[in-house]
């Protein structure tokens, strides 16, 4: 049961969530949730096709100006980098599991999942991972927008 100061709090929260803007998308009914991690989904998974592919454009377009990009060997890359390094990519194995969408506000989402793929740089023998991974989407414009891609590897 609420106490006068627990019900005071739980009102002031809901303010200051409300006046910020806080909510999630099915709280404002705007978006379908299941919907939404369709189409990130299918993004995402769009994505690495891009990368088998090597195509730069449909990549560019992918990419949010400001995106930040963390691989599970430590690397990091902006888009002008990650874009150019395209060319020098090769994916060969790819399997998603376990996706779901976590709704951050009305324009931000997460898509996390498990993925497993097999890559080479260059002329490298290509390496197989296994890695959690976080990608970030920003709704500018109309688009959703990937600004933050994490993997973690699973050892």
């Amino acid at each position: 049961m609420l106490g006068r100061r627990g019900l005071m709090a739980a009102t002031a929260l809901a303010a200051a969530l409300a006046a910020g803007g806080c909510s999630t998308m099915a709280e404002e009914g705007r978006t379908d949730g299941a919907a939404l991690h369709r189409h990130l989904l299918a993004l995402e998974t769009g994505s690495w096709q891009y990368v088998k592919e090597r195509n730069q454009a449909a990549m560019r377009d992918f990419l949010a100006d400001d995106v930040l990009l963390v691989f599970g060997d430590g690397s990091r890359f902006d888009k002008a980098q990650y874009v150019a390094s395209l060319a020098d990519q090769t994916l060969t194995g790819l399997k998603i599991e376990d996706a779901r969408t976590l709704p951050i506000s009305l324009d931000v989402a997460a898509l996390l999942y498990k993925v497993t793929y097999t890559s080479a740089m260059k002329t490298a023998a290509p390496v197989t991972m296994t890695s959690k991974v976080s990608s970030t989407y920003v709704l500018r414009n109309g688009r959703w927008l990937s600004v933050l891609y994490q993997e973690t590897p699973i050892r």
